[in-house]
């Protein structure tokens, strides 16, 4: 802040005010940078050449990816088409992530309310799993999630569109959703900002609260056949962003492969160039060398231009064939396994998982690997999934379902159930859930749930087979009301446990 001298100045030269605030930043600046350098203690910022290779950046999470995010999208795109290892980990993200589906589970609030859960999910069946909630009549709404989680990786964000329908149109909700790539948003649309706080920030309108209002969208996208320059103000209410928060302030997600393109490009170009040149040396069998007298019209070296399996040779005097020893692409191996491992830990996968190369792992590792990714994976499924994704979409459901059932959105609730990936070893693994389970750390109902199944359901579908086997009069093993673990009746069982001579003597 200026002091009552420097406003003094500033009345009689403005200009000399100026120049004279403007050098004394400049000189606090320089004596910020020399205490910097001559008295950091870290060796990034202590001066010299290895600290002169490191990259400053005081912008904060926006600034720092404007103008990057979409060159990286098309970049990671363009990978995506062309490097089988984007594909396998965009597809080993997505299957982690999505699996066969995060589901909606119905939990109604009252028992009241009770009566409508049958319509309820019925309605869910008819819509959200049908290709009738798609805008372009393709995918369900699993496969939405997977696409979502297909595109997130590669742009950075995705978004997800609600479209009102008419109640003529044949639907069984009047709403479907739109899939589309954040290559949609006016990125280019800026506004500085008005007294009552609002913005117009790469194509996205915020309120005086900061959070989004409006999206304004290209009726096309514009890298189509079809792009136009039509554009549409579409509410926030009506759109779900998705994109990973690795900052405070950040708006925007940036492409996930961004830290490792380097690596995928280069390892890539090295695996191309290492195969050609197996290729190319595995096309010579020999060198025959001969001296010009001995085959003055070239017939013998035609005759070995192409050698076959169990040929013999017969070579004239001065002549001398020399074989060809191709070089060994296993000296490639060490180098490939070195950047897959810098590949995979950039991406959160683990290096068996990304290059599919599980010779090495055993159950202890297996585990161990689980352990480091799966909280991941569950957070991505949580945060970026359930909350940002099908989170709107509740919303929209319960709307839809107001408008065409009556039934209150207060009512009933829309618990996703996200799955959870396959057991390592079921022999280890399910009877330790049964230890927990019996020994009070923990209950059925969340051992089924961290199975990514649904306890009412699983409930349900067991009290019908019992119901249905009690009809029928017939014992099953799987019936733990008549047959206990180890393959004895419950009654009799009972009656071994209070006197076990019993067993002994009808054994003998």
């Amino acid at each position: 802040m200026p002091n009552s001298f420097e406003r003094f100045i500033a009345r009689l030269s403005p200009g000399l005010a100026l120049s004279r605030s403007v050098n004394r930043t400049r000189w606090q600046m320089m004596e910020q940078r020399r205490a910097q350098f001559m008295g950091s203690t870290y060796a990034p910022v202590g001066g010299g050449r290895r600290s002169a290779e490191f990259r400053r950046n005081a912008r904060d999470a926006q600034g720092a990816m404007r103008g990057q995010r979409e060159p990286l999208a098309f970049i990671a795109r363009d990978m995506l088409r062309n490097n089988p290892r984007v594909v396998r980990a965009n597809n080993l993200i997505a299957g982690y992530t999505v699996g066969a589906g995060i589901r909606p589970v119905v939990e109604m609030k009252s028992d009241e309310a009770k009566s409508n859960k049958d319509k309820i999910e019925g309605l869910i069946l008819d819509h959200l799993m049908t290709n009738a909630i798609d805008a372009d009549g393709v995918s369900t709404l699993l496969g939405h999630q997977r696409l979502l989680m297909g595109a997130i990786p590669t742009s950075g964000e995705v978004l997800m569109r609600r479209r009102l329908r008419r109640s003529t149109d044949g639907l069984p909700l009047p709403f479907q959703v739109q899939v589309l790539e954040t290559d949609y948003i006016v990125s280019h649309k800026h506004t500085i900002g008005t007294p009552t706080g609002r913005r117009i920030d790469e194509g996205i309108e915020y309120g005086p609260t900061g959070r989004p209002e409006f999206y304004h969208l290209y009726a096309n996208h514009p890298g189509s056949t079809y792009g136009s320059g039509d554009i549409r103000k579409v509410a926030a209410e009506n759109i779900a962003h998705g994109f990973l928060v690795d900052r405070p302030g950040q708006r925007r997600g940036v492409s996930w492969y961004a830290p490792v393109m380097a690596e995928l490009h280069d390892l890539h170009k090295f695996m191309q160039g290492t195969l050609k040149r197996q290729e190319v040396a595995a096309m010579f069998a020999g060198i025959l060398k001969t001296t010009g007298d001995n085959d003055p019209d070239g017939s013998r070296s035609d005759a070995l231009m192409e050698l076959e399996a169990g040929a013999i040779l017969e070579l004239d005097s001065g002549e001398d064939l020399d074989f060809n020893d191709p070089p060994d692409a296993q000296n490639a191996e060490p180098v490939v396994q070195l950047i897959d491992r810098v590949i995979a830990g950039g991406l959160m996968l683990t290096y068996e998982g990304l290059s599919g190369d599980y010779s090495r792992v055993n159950y202890t590792s297996g585990r161990m690997a689980r352990m480091d990714q799966d909280p991941f994976n569950m957070f991505l499924q949580e945060e970026l999934m359930i909350a940002r994704m099908m989170g709107p979409l509740s919303s929209w459901f319960k709307e839809a379902v107001f408008f065409k059932t009556g039934v209150e959105p207060s009512d009933y609730r829309l618990k996703w159930t996200a799955p959870r990936r396959p057991v390592v070893d079921p022999t280890k693994d399910f009877p330790a859930i049964i230890k927990k389970i019996r020994g009070g750390l923990g209950s059925r109902q969340e051992a089924i749930r961290e199975l990514g199944r649904d306890p009412a359901r699983v409930a349900r579908e067991i009290r019908e087979d019992n119901e249905a086997a009690d009809e029928s009069g017939g014992v099953f093993d799987s019936d733990a009301r008549s047959v206990s673990q180890s393959g004895v009746a419950q009654g009799k069982a009972n009656a071994v446990a209070a006197n076990p001579e019993q067993e002994d003597s009808e054994n003998d």
